[in-house]
């Protein structure tokens, strides 16, 4: 149902003003953001065979796409990289040369692929260093530009492997799917005839920046460290955004983005909440916490940058 009626969010206005400084981040990344989107509709199915997940193991804490093989994103991987990294370089020329140094790799070695994929699949820390040894770049540049390309890869599988679990069951900090840690929690209404008590202050859920799957997490707990210290834990609003947050926690020095959405009725678009609240990031980063979150404005430092200059 729409509005006809001029309706501004609370705090709307303010929140425009508050993002003109980083206006330059957010249409740099939204582009990237766009491209990553495009790429994942036009890949081929990844041939999952007959994947068995094991339940009690994912209950436990492990991912689903830690029961896949990584050899079976090569072929998609190889695609998305060559049409995420040219736009990546071009929006940032400053990346141009090492993204270029990585597509010349990606297209002759498949061993070094290979490594790749163990290193952004299933966070293989050794096969990390070793792939970045071989393109002679950093491992985190290298880290941050393979999961720009993953992303569209494991989003593209994401609805299959989740067909495979009982997912609304996970109430771990990181993703049920890729792993990942969240970008952003949002504080959402989701009523359901099972429930004999529905918070007002909503329920907490996380988003994926890899992957773009969202899942239920428990309030008053460090979504980095797990610390559920209710005075070590810390809850920031920014002047005139009484519907923004910063979740830090004083233990592990950790922050996440949260956005209250209960009395919103507009449309949000997930994929792009924790981009367009890089203005939280900046506040939390000033305030010298760090982020949770491997989304590449903040994997990238922009954010920092920024923060430390306003």
């Amino acid at each position: 149902m729409s509005n006809t009626g001029k309706q501004a969010n609370p705090g709307q206005d303010a929140t425009t003003k508050v993002l003109e400084p980083f206006r330059e981040i957010i249409d740099r990344f939204g582009l990237l953001l766009k491209r990553q989107a495009e790429e994942s509709a036009a890949l081929a199915p990844v041939d999952l065979g007959g994947l068995v997940i094991g339940e009690e193991a994912f209950l436990g804490g492990e991912p689903l796409v830690s029961f896949v093989d990584a050899e079976v994103f090569a072929p998609v991987f190889k695609q998305s990289a060559s049409g995420v990294w040219p736009v990546l370089g071009v929006i940032f020329p400053a990346l141009a040369e090492g993204l270029a140094t990585l597509t010349a790799k990606a297209d002759k070695d498949r061993t070094w692929v290979s490594l790749c994929l163990r290193a952004v699949v299933h966070g293989d820390a050794e096969a990390l260093e070793q792939a970045a040894a071989k393109a002679a770049v950093s491992p985190d540049f290298l880290l941050m530009s393979l999961r720009v390309a993953y992303g569209p890869c494991i989003a593209s599988v994401r609805p299959a492997l989740t067909a495979l679990a009982p997912v609304e069951l996970w109430r771990r900090a990181h993703c049920p799917v890729c792993g990942a840690d969240p970008d952003i929690a949002l504080l959402e209404n989701h009523p359901e005839p099972s429930e004999f008590l529905v918070s007002k202050g909503g329920e907490l859920w996380h988003h994926c920046p890899v992957c773009t799957h969202r899942w239920r997490f428990m309030r008053l707990v460090c979504a980095g460290c797990g610390n559920q210290d209710h005075e070590t834990l810390t809850r920031l609003a920014l002047p005139d955004s009484p519907r923004e947050y910063i979740y830090a926690c004083e233990s592990c020095k950790q922050y996440l983005p949260c956005l209250d959405l209960v009395e919103r009725f507009d449309a949000v678009d997930f994929d792009l909440a924790a981009l367009n609240s890089v203005h939280l990031d900046a506040a939390a980063q000033s305030r010298g916490y760090t982020p949770i979150s491997p989304a590449p404005w903040t994997a990238m430092g922009f954010a920092e940058t920024q923060a430390k200059a306003s």
